[in-house]
């Protein structure tokens, strides 16, 4: 739990001590659950910069709110530390892998997160109206045209989505950098209504 609280103070975030013991609990059982289910390469120091501070600093930064889809979930990040580290009224955790839905589902039930929603299916799948995000986050999946496409269905023109990657083209021309001070990673950010 210091290593944590370290982390986090050296990001420069002020979480309550509740928010700190389930963002640690969250990362234990993401351990634990990736000796069977393989959630990320990711351990110790790395997994807590990667996968839980830096999307609490790219939440604070952007002052995410409202509403979240967090496509491809898998490991949870960076859909549960942003539930977590932000206001957010609701965070709908989108993953088709049987295996990692059911981790999901579990993170949830054990952190208490009652906004929090666990939908095993693809976002393809997704009937138009379903839900109308103010955010989408993405990490690990390429934002192709079907994806963008897809994304439509749950969100409004005026949804921002948050790509969170190493790759340095832009997924449309309209996107712009997204740079938080401090972290190693970046990504891109843009409109749906710019696609």
């Amino acid at each position: 739990m210091k290593i944590v609280e370290e982390e986090l103070r050296a990001a420069g975030l002020n979480l309550s001590s509740t928010t700190v013991q389930r963002l640690a609990a969250y990362a234990d059982e993401m351990d634990r659950w990736n000796k069977a289910v393989n959630l990320s390469a990711l351990r110790g120091d790395a997994l807590w910069r990667r996968l839980i501070i830096d999307p609490i600093r790219i939440g604070k930064s952007l002052e995410m709110s409202g509403v979240l889809a967090d496509v491809g979930s898998g490991n949870g990040s960076p859909g549960i530390p942003l539930s977590l580290g932000c206001d957010f009224r609701e965070v709908h955790l989108i993953e088709p892998r049987l295996k990692r839905a059911s981790f999901l589902r579990h993170v949830v039930a054990k952190l208490g997160l009652k906004n929090v929603i666990v939908h095993r299916n693809r976002i393809e799948d997704f009937q138009q109206g379903t839900m109308k995000c103010d955010w989408v986050s993405l990490q690990a999946i390429e934002p192709t045209a079907d994806i963008l496409d897809s994304l439509k269905h749950v969100a409004s023109a005026t949804t921002r989505v948050v790509w969170i990657t190493s790759k340095t083209e832009p997924p449309i021309e309209s996107a712009t950098p997204l740079e938080v001070s401090g972290m190693n990673m970046c990504g891109w950010i843009f409109k749906l209504d710019q696609t």
